[in-house]
């Protein structure tokens, strides 16, 4: 389930940015899963940060995360067979790697 989830969002993820997301790491719990992964700037995104707008381009990576949401949730429903009843996604643009985390919590199994 977890090798789905990460191979799918993954997959999405390159697809939706043209660049790759790294390193995935996903944990199961009975109430949540979370995908944790390295990312990959574009060349735009890339100019931005060097002017020091980290902010255009953290606000812009999560408006577009919440934008294809249900593309992820429908990844995670699949895999774990449970109705994802939350979905919250953050980039952090400034560590030395920057990455993001997407979070879905689960509905009452069965």
């Amino acid at each position: 389930m977890k090798r789905e989830i990460a191979e799918e969002i993954a997959r999405v993820h390159v697809e939706s940015y043209g660049e790759p997301a790294l390193n995935l790491t996903v944990a199961v719990d009975d109430e949540l899963v979370a995908v944790m992964m390295e990312i990959e700037f574009s060349a735009a995104e890339r100019t931005l940060i060097g002017a020091g707008r980290e902010d255009a381009v953290r606000a812009a990576r999560e408006a577009y995360q919440e934008a294809i949401g249900e593309v992820f949730v429908a990844i995670v429903e699949r895999a774990t067979g449970r109705r994802v009843t939350g979905f919250a996604s953050r980039c952090v643009v400034g560590d030395e790697v920057p990455w993001a985390v997407e979070i879905f919590r689960l509905g009452p199994s069965g």
